[in-house]
């Protein structure tokens, strides 16, 4: 164990964006507050709403403040796991880590922890510390105008905020793992160019099935794992279902949605598990490619 944990932080010393990213995102969010651009509390619409609908869309505003975080990280764990079989082979130190006392399943699947639990445990932890602060710049503001500057700390809205960002979390672990399984095995196959090499074979089917079948399957399959469509689908059929409604409709039906349920709904969905069963399969190809890859060539 300690071995792994080893490994880990020689993954974040190596690759400082991933405690960098966010830091960048957060001083962003800050400075758009600050500056006036952003706003949370509505002192026009807020004090219209009952107390359960004001905790609500703190909540989902709150929630909200996560999604900044989690797309830039998101894109660093792409990237990295493009690359985190290949670099060891660009610079020739696979050779110096094939000569120690590790396993070539200890060095996969340390690479596929930082992408896949690492990443977004701190992107986590940045959405939970730029709630806090927003909650902090826009209760000061309140008190400046005279509204109630404690209403930003709702227990309920925060607690519930939180909650649902760590539900995303473990979520977004698990559904895009054969994401990151199918990068990392791209990384240890790819002689050169690992971005290529993932991209243009989904690139190829798609394009090979758009002109030979006349179908979208295999594009449709892709967007639909790549956007969380099944988040989105469930989220929509419980907004309003038509734009005329009015303002107090809407808000009314707004906050009745229970972001836990929607979310939950993946982990009665087969694929979710069947997802993870593909990430296992693909890390063990990832493990053997570069267990019997000649790197002496």
């Amino acid at each position: 164990m300690s071995r792994f944990i080893w490994l880990i932080r020689r993954e974040v010393w190596e690759h400082k964006a991933i405690w960098i990213a966010p830091a960048v995102v957060l001083g962003c969010i800050i400075l758009l507050m600050l500056t006036g651009e952003s706003h949370v509390y509505d002192e026009a619409k807020m004090p219209h709403l009952t107390h359960d609908q004001q905790v609500a869309i703190l909540t989902y505003v709150y929630s909200a403040l996560a999604l900044p975080s989690f797309m830039v990280m998101g894109i660093i764990a792409f990237f990295y796991a493009l690359d985190s079989l290949y670099a060891d082979r660009r610079d020739r130190s696979v050779l110096f880590w094939k000569s120690l006392p590790l396993s070539d399943a200890e060095t996969v699947l340390s690479k596929f922890a930082v992408a896949i639990v690492l990443i977004p445990l701190v992107a986590l932890a940045a959405a939970v510390v730029t709630q806090l602060l927003v909650a902090a710049i826009e209760s000061i503001g309140a008190g400046v105008t005279g509204m109630p500057a404690g209403f930003m700390w709702q227990p309920a809205a925060i607690g519930g905020a939180i909650s649902v960002v760590m539900l995303l979390s473990v979520t977004a672990m698990l559904w895009y793992a054969p994401f990151i399984g199918y990068l990392m095995l791209a990384s240890a196959w790819a002689p050169r160019a690992p971005f290529l090499w993932a991209v243009l074979p989904p690139a190829g089917a798609m394009i090979l099935e758009k002109f030979v079948m006349r179908s979208d399957y295999v594009g449709s399959f892709i967007a639909e794992r790549l956007l969380m469509v099944p988040y989105l689908r469930h989220l929509r059929d419980e907004m309003p279902a038509s734009a005329v409604e009015n303002g107090a409709s809407k808000i009314e039906r707004l906050t009745s949605i229970d972001l836990h349920g929607v979310l939950g709904t993946f982990y009665k969905s087969p694929e979710l598990w069947l997802g993870v069963v593909a990430a296992a399969l693909l890390l063990a190809a990832a493990m053997w490619v570069r267990r019997y890859r000649d790197e002496t060539a």
